[in-house]
């Protein structure tokens, strides 16, 4: 069966995620973190990206990126192959490190990048791995903190804020709206499913929703469903006609 085309974002910024191989540890040790910073660091100048956030867990990477000459397959196989061939050079293993191709979710509006940017800097928190929001030392975190934009590039986001502090906040302030791989495909309870439907439209209610403009509409409708929220769901949290819902879906 062929591969699934990936969704293309209209504004070239992307979440991304990079798995282990059978969910196996990619980072044994501080080293294994900073080489892949570094990697990461080599090609962002020789390939004209921009990174906006980044995570490093240890069996999975997150990444919130904006590309322009070079698409983002080939930004990702550079990534990969050279971290590879290290880490196997390094741990004296053969073969492959992570599993399949990358995941990837296309940002189209700068409200969903937000929820995302603050997703990918929260996930240590929401997975443990820090009491305080922010103390995780693989992260993006660190350099919004810092104000430091020699490699993540935080003036395009602090300008979406009134200014650093605003933006510290607004990465400080708990979550639990989740991205990607956070929800499967069934099974998001009415509450998440509420939640995020607020939180990438602006509507804070069914009326706020149902007096949007068609075309905006029918793109959140189409961009909800494929996020896991059923046509059900859609129908009882929007008001929406489940057959206004379904033409949506099917829609160019």
């Amino acid at each position: 069966m062929p591969r699934q085309a990936r969704k293309v974002s209209e504004l070239n910024i992307y979440h991304v995620i990079l798995r282990g191989i059978n969910r196996q540890i990619i980072f044994e040790e501080d080293n294994d973190y900073l080489q892949f910073i570094s990697i990461l660091k080599y090609y962002k100048n020789r390939c004209d990206f921009k990174i906006y956030a980044y995570c490093l867990m240890n069996n999975h990477i997150h990444l919130l990126i904006e590309h322009s000459s070079t698409n983002m397959e080939t930004i990702m196989k550079k990534i990969e192959v050279k971290f590879v061939r290290w880490y196997n050079t390094k741990y004296q293993r053969v073969g492959h490190l992570f599993q399949d191709r990358y995941k990837s979710e296309p940002i189209n509006d700068m409200r969903y990048f937000l929820t995302v940017f603050r997703y990918i800097n929260q996930n240590p928190f929401h997975a443990g791995l820090e009491s305080v929001i922010g103390t995780y030392p693989w992260s993006s975190y660190q350099e919004y903190l810092a104000l430091d934009d020699s490699f993540i590039d935080i003036n395009k986001v602090i300008k979406l804020f009134a200014d650093s502090e605003e933006c510290i906040n607004f990465l400080s302030t708990d979550s639990n709206i989740k991205c990607m791989e956070g929800y499967p495909q069934s099974g998001i309870s009415d509450k998440d499913a509420l939640q995020m439907i607020r939180e990438r439209t602006g509507c804070d209610s069914t009326a706020d929703f149902q007096c949007l403009e068609l075309f905006a509409r029918n793109k959140y409708l189409k961009m909800l469903h494929q996020s896991g929220i059923t046509i059900r769901q859609l129908n009882r949290l929007t008001g929406i006609s489940r057959t206004s819902i379904e033409k949506a879906i099917k829609s160019e």
